[in-house]
């Protein structure tokens, strides 16, 4: 997770970036932002400028990006799915979790 990405989803603003790692996880293509193709240097202009010119995509960019980040990147929802997976790793050996 990129957090700097996650913080202007989760401001509400449209985000461009490249298809870099787990950024498109975070980065809907044409739902909360755009993704472009690392090192394609007209793409990512055109896409910039798409943008400056539909403004009218903005808020709904903004909006379906700030649930996904509440949805998603919700803190005691990862942690609560963290318990689970370890509990479904030492469950089946019969680990003690109470005792140190």
């Amino acid at each position: 997770m990129n957090v700097i990405v996650s913080q202007a989803l989760a401001t509400g603003l449209p985000v461009i970036t490249t298809n870099h790692s787990g950024l498109p996880e975070q980065v809907l293509d044409g739902k909360n932002g755009r993704v472009v193709v690392e090192g394609d240097v007209v793409a990512l202009a055109e896409t910039i400028l798409h943008l400056m010119e539909h403004p009218e995509l903005w808020p709904e960019y903004g909006r379906f990006g700030r649930e996904h980040v509440l949805k998603s990147y919700d803190s005691r929802k990862l942690i609560d799915r963290q318990v689970e997976y370890y509990l479904s790793v030492v469950k089946p050996h019969n680990c003690d979790l109470t005792s140190p």
